[in-house]
């Protein structure tokens, strides 16, 4: 049986404590669920959300009558007429980041017809109802133990999400906030990035990201105990290592090999290197798992593999000022 601390107790007395992080689950139900199950797992009273906790497809069940609905998954037409066989095809759905919506014929063609912003809209309330769902589930998983757990929205995330995480009663929001962890350390966090050429929700500026940063980290009186938790890692860090792009977003090639190129951001690297916080925390760039030194900085992405069904994450154990680590894939 897991051992659950009261709020605020560390791990280890004497200014220690143990953190679970992973990010980028986009949309994978499985994924939030072992997340959630990573107290019990790991022993961990603080566990981290860093971003884009969303999917991004919708998976009409359009409904045939008398119980039947039908589907379009991975180019093959399914039809589930039976509560099991629509309980399994929703689940396929759900652990593949994509959220399954029942809808009739007529309601498809009319969403097929709106234009980008107003289908953005309609998907973004699809969406919410999942997420308040998964918000519910988490108090469910955590209830009656002391584990706290931080949910940040990343830049791919849609407005709408913040209000679902503030409105969780086992969830605590922290983008663009100090928070104290407990142990004798604080955390701030930012889940916005630099701009990408996806133009997603969250996106900033260098300069406005800097900003946001210097504003939080400017108040914290001690840095060698500080957390920074910012979804998008410091460039050309060895963290933000990814496929480059054309113009029509297609991926570059030399000899035949997709060509990588740094894509993080500078304002994240100049503030980790002016304040030198013991520990930064990163995701956004699946493709780079990997932990580095800036100065005295421990800086860590542990990557993310949310098509296999399996969660990439650290557990990150800090005494004094000192941060160890272990990757963790489950």
């Amino acid at each position: 049986m897991a051992l659950f601390r009261r709020r605020g107790v560390s791990d280890t007395a004497g200014g220690a404590l143990r953190v679970y992080y992973a990010s980028d689950i986009h949309g994978t139900e499985v994924l939030w669920r072992k997340f959630l199950n990573a107290p019990a797992v790991y022993d961990a009273p603080v566990i981290v959300m860093g971003g884009d906790v969303t999917g991004k497809v919708v998976i009409p069940l359009v409904d045939e009558g008398d119980g039947v609905v039908a589907a379009e998954l991975f180019g093959q037409r399914e039809r589930a007429a039976t509560p099991e066989e629509r309980e399994e095809l929703e689940h396929r759905i759900r652990s593949n980041g994509m959220y399954p919506h029942l809808m009739t014929s007529d309601e498809v063609s009319r969403v097929a017809g709106l234009t980008v912003e107003e289908r953005e809209v309609w998907f973004a309330e699809v969406m919410l109802h999942t997420f308040e769902r998964w918000m519910a589930l988490a108090e469910d998983r955590l209830a009656g133990g002391d584990v706290r757990c931080f949910v940040m929205p990343g830049n791919d995330d849609p407005p709408g999400v913040d209000t679902a995480i503030e409105e969780a009663q086992r969830v605590e929001a922290c983008d663009e906030r100090i928070v104290d962890l407990g142990g004798g350390y604080t955390m701030i966090s930012l889940g916005y990035s630099n701009r990408t050429p996806f133009d997603s929700p969250r996106e900033l500026e260098e300069d406005e990201l800097y900003r946001r940063v210097e504003r939080m980290a400017g108040q914290i009186d001690d840095l060698s105990t500080c957390v920074f938790n910012l979804h998008v890692p410091p460039y050309a860090s060895d963290l933000d290592t990814a496929p480059a792009l054309d113009a029509n977003l297609q991926v570059l090639l030399a000899a035949g090999q997709p060509k990588m190129a740094p894509c993080g951001s500078t304002a994240v690297r100049e503030a980790i290197e002016k304040y030198q916080p013991l520990l930064s925390l990163h995701g956004h760039v699946h493709e780079s798992r990997g932990a580095t030194r800036i100065g005295r900085t421990l800086s860590i992405n542990p990557g993310s593999d949310y098509h296999t069904g399996r969660i990439s994450g650290v557990l990150v154990h800090l005494k004094g000022d000192r941060a160890d680590y272990q990757f963790v894939v489950g």
